[in-house]
């Protein structure tokens, strides 16, 4: 230790972050490959759910959408937390910083968003197949509305995320990370992780409710019909396979990012490894962007009948989108 005192400030502050780089390599290549396999598969779900299946299943409207939210949000948050993982304590760029953080923000809650949608979609059809339903107005009007309530939501990301001050004692050196700002603005910074935690928990809440509820009827029905409804039965069961991987995901980085705003220098506090195996667990949530497209594949016939005439396809349009 006495010989890393004799470094120059400059030199110091390289070998803190170079230690924090080092520790943060796996979630690097993890989130490398979060964003190559992302980008790819949810490429091809919005292109067989949007152009091959389009118009022809309402009950898979929402997912195209959903893809294209997952699109953005494993790229948004991907180039965050790479660049990040980069300079822990080098960050220079405030206003990347900023933005990234409302990009990744934005889309991903957007994404939690149709989720619930989705939720409430298979309710109607499945609970009550009788009564009103979401038609085309309504589907798109929920899509509009969860949107501008995202926005609004992300907003105050702005001004609670940003480059902040990190000391580290030992060095006697101080840098700079692009992360929660717990000195400047700790108050507005715990009352939003605060709201956005209860209403993930509240979303939560109602995903499972309302799945409980789609479940139950289910399973009534296949008992009084001795013939279980395949169709539906199979779509239900993938939307609450995407909805648990969403739920199981989520919960590391909600617990962090609540732990963020009520103590400053949370991460200085731990050892460097310690540091690197939460960093790891915390970035699980990304997991919940990419996963989808292999759920289509496992459990909606139609999206892999249409997968294998795309891509088995050797010459051009040989094969003419489902009617």
């Amino acid at each position: 230790m006495a010989s890393e005192l004799n470094l120059s400030e400059s030199e110091r502050l390289e070998l803190w972050n170079k230690s924090r780089f080092e520790a943060f390599l796996p979630s690097t290549v993890y989130l490398v490959l979060c964003i190559v396999v992302g980008v790819a598969g949810n490429g091809v779900v919005i292109y067989i759910y949007r152009f091959r299946l389009h118009g022809k299943h309402d009950g898979r409207y929402f997912i195209p959408h959903l893809a294209v939210a997952d699109l953005f949000a494993v790229l948004a948050s991907g180039e965050l937390h790479i660049m990040n993982n980069l300079y822990p304590v080098t960050y220079r760029f405030e206003k990347l910083c900023k933005w990234n953080f409302v990009f990744g923000f934005v889309a991903t809650v957007f994404s939690t968003c149709i989720l619930l949608l989705i939720a409430v979609q298979r309710y109607l059809k499945v609970c009550r197949p009788f009564g009103r339903q979401m038609v085309l107005f309504w589907r798109r009007f929920s899509l509009l509305l969860s949107l501008l309530m995202t926005v609004i939501l992300g907003v105050p990301s702005y001004f609670t995320f940003g480059l902040e001050k990190v000391r580290n004692l030992e060095l006697n050196v101080t840098g700079s990370a692009c992360r929660r700002l717990t000195t400047t603005t700790q108050t507005l910074s715990l009352v939003h992780a605060t709201v956005c935690t209860m209403l993930t928990v509240t979303e939560g809440a109602l995903l499972i409710v309302l799945y409980v509820k789609i479940c139950k009827v289910i399973f009534q029905k296949d008992q009084n019909l001795g013939k279980p409804d395949t169709k539906k039965t199979n779509i239900s069961k993938m939307f609450m396979v995407i909805t648990m991987i969403y739920l199981v995901s989520f919960l590391p980085r909600m617990i962090t990012f609540l732990l963020e705003g009520t103590k400053a220098d949370l991460w200085e506090t731990i050892p460097v490894e310690a540091y690197g195996v939460v960093r790891m667990v915390e970035l699980l949530y990304i997991v919940n962007h990419v996963v989808n497209p292999f759920v289509y594949a496992f459990m909606d016939v139609k999206f892999v009948k249409e997968f294998k005439q795309v891509f088995s396809c050797t010459k051009p349009n040989c094969y003419p989108p489902e009617m």
